[in-house]
């Protein structure tokens, strides 16, 4: 966020670049006073055009942009994916970090904001002031929900001006200064002031407090002050000559700032002594706030002469400069051994060493393919004509699915792709994004055509169509895939109305036959036919017969025994028991009488 983090500090331990080296340009719709914001490889930074632009932090290509109808002074924060963003039209918007797409939004009509944003503690913070003839009040204090956009107090205490100055956070308290001179200091979670302070009379406050060692320090209209951060008690005031200060860098007991009439000064934070033996200079106002980097101990600072400044942070003295073709009022950002800023020439600089960009090709195998089927993918990767090894690769693609790509050789990596299953030809395109630290990253593409798998069709004949209950019906069945027979495929039969199958056999060339026994009651079941096999997409067939009549008793059968001899192996056997049952009661009566 602005000034780096929720402090306000203008701190960072990133490395700062070694001279002023261009590593790209982007030129925006209009002048750029904001600051950039610097996230997970991009660079986020607004233009007076109304436009916030999210440049690749490595290449300088836009990545997307999102524009507000409003021109943009104040910097962007991003926390957790979510950019916040506010404009001059009164609105506050949070959008998707890698897709520039709305969260959610919150306006304040008639209410401008050139307050950069703070996020903390699940909140995000902003002042803005009044936009319209005769509006009431002069300016608002905003907490909302981070997540959600909802208000969780608005002007809980009503500012006593306009607040264009970007707040801070320490210990439960925010701070912010207003546009009469005050400077405030909330409760986070009620809004409610904490203690309120006119240190420098009626002078407008727009710099961002920035929080270290237990004190605020900010500059004003004419003065730079030291406050004590739980009471708001001056601790110490240094007299710029009438002229604006800018946000201060805090670090190590030290604390940088720049003035209208030219100077960077670097003070003791606890006395407000001088710590340079001379002030770093530059030949206009400085309007930037300066940026410390203690990778490199080096502060870098925009001024109105139209260079950004790089000085030896122990003793003020100018390591390089490089020049723009207007004012620098943007405060630099510092990371990965880089320096961001904006210009009111209406670009973005990057300065530091320039990444070498892998060259990233790759070619498959079999360029058409079945639904289904393989093709193996090989990915180059080199740095010029130097394979690179040890890359980090992505694979994507509208369709299908991929192996982890291995190395098989130095910069050559191997994956399988698996064409996906479609219904008519479909050309997919397979894109591989390479990455290593070191390099810019890119990306190669490649396109397969998939086909779709050929359909069986089944032809089914009944001999006959029409049986009596219980009897059987054969079923011919042949498996095509066009004109072409399709032997070795899988019958699957089921019927509508009850029944049993053979065990279907595969008589050569397509051909297959199986037996149908009908159920024993009168019916039309349907019998559906399905033949499946691998690389064909399914194909079934149904049929109708019909079962009427009087039971054919030598076709019924029971446990597997027609049911004519079931029956009169049941009644023989009855005319046993019969018999036999009759012959011993003859035997009984005969004995009875003897």
């Amino acid at each position: 966020m602005f000034h780096y983090d929720s402090l306000r500090t203008g701190t960072t331990l990133a490395r700062g670049p070694a001279n002023p080296s261009l590593m790209w340009s982007y030129l925006t719709g209009s002048s750029v006073y904001a600051s950039p914001a610097v996230s997970d490889g991009l660079v986020f930074i607004p233009s007076w055009d109304g436009t916030l632009y999210v440049i690749d932090e490595n290449t300088g290509q836009l990545k997307w942009s999102f524009n507000t109808g409003a021109p943009i002074f104040s910097s962007p924060a991003v926390s957790t994916g979510t950019v916040f963003l506010a404009s001059r039209n009164g609105v506050l918007y949070a959008l998707n970090e890698q897709s520039g797409s709305v969260i959610w939004s919150h306006p304040t009509p008639n209410y401008p904001i050139t307050s950069s944003p703070l996020v903390a503690d699940g909140k995000v913070f902003f002042g803005n002031w009044c936009g319209g003839m005769l509006c009431n009040p002069a300016g608002h204090f905003v907490a909302l929900d981070s997540a959600t956009g909802t208000i969780l107090w608005l002007a809980a205490t009503v500012p006593s001006a306009a607040v264009v100055s970007s707040p801070s956070i320490d210990n439960g308290h925010v701070f912010f200064g207003e546009d009469d001179g005050t400077v405030v200091s909330l409760n986070e979670t009620t809004g409610k002031a904490v203690w309120s302070v006119v240190p420098s009379g009626n002078v407008f406050v727009r710099t961002a407090p920035a929080v270290a060692g237990g004190m605020l320090f900010f500059g004003t209209g004419k003065n730079f002050v030291a406050l004590d951060e739980l009471t708001g008690a001056t601790r110490w005031t240094f007299k710029t000559g009438g002229v604006n200060a800018t946000s201060a860098a805090v670090s190590n007991g030290i604390v940088y700032f720049g003035t209208g009439d030219g100077r960077v000064l670097a003070l003791n934070a606890t006395t407000g002594a001088s710590k340079w033996p001379l002030p770093g200079t530059t030949t206009a106002g400085v309007s930037s706030s300066p940026a410390l980097s203690l990778g490199s101990g080096v502060l870098y600072v925009g001024s109105n002469d139209h260079y950004l400044y790089a000085l030896n942070a122990t003793n003020g003295s100018r390591l390089w400069r490089y020049s723009t073709s207007a004012p620098v009022f943007s405060s630099p950002a510092v990371a990965d051994g880089r320096v961001f800023f904006g210009s009111l020439d209406n670009s973005v600089y990057a300065l530091g060493p320039v990444v070498p960009q892998l060259q990233v090709s790759i070619s498959p195998s079999e360029s058409i393919l079945r639904s289904g089927e393989i093709s193996t993918l090989t990915t180059t990767v080199s740095n010029a004509s130097a394979p690179v090894s040890g890359a980090t690769l992505a694979l994507a693609s509208s369709g299908g699915t991929f192996t982890q790509p291995v190395m098989t050789m130095p910069g050559v990596y191997v994956s399988n792709f698996t064409a996906p299953s479609v219904t008519s030809s479909t050309t997919t395109l397979i894109t591989v994004t390479a990455n290593k630290s070191g390099f810019s990253g890119n990306s190669g593409q490649t396109s397969i055509t998939v086909n779709p798998l050929p359909t069986l069709t089944v032809a089914v004949t009944p001999r006959p169509t029409t049986i009596s209950p219980g009897g059987n019906i054969v079923l011919d069945i042949k498996v095509l895939n066009g004109t072409e027979s399709v032997s070795g495929a899988t019958i699957n039969i089921t019927s509508s109305g009850g029944g049993g199958f053979s065990t279907p056999v595969d008589k050569g060339n397509g051909n297959y036959t199986a037996m149908f026994n009908a159920p024993t009651q009168n019916s039309s079941p349907t019998i559906t036919i399905q033949a499946t096999k691998p690389g064909f997409v399914a194909g079934q067939n149904q049929v109708t017969v019909v079962i009427s009549g009087v039971p054919d008793l030598t076709s019924i059968k029971v446990g597997g025994i027609p049911l004519i001899i079931f029956l009169a192996s049941f009644i023989l056997i009855a005319v046993i028991m019969i018999v036999a049952f009759a012959q011993r009661r003859k035997n009984d009566r005969s004995q009875h009488y003897n």
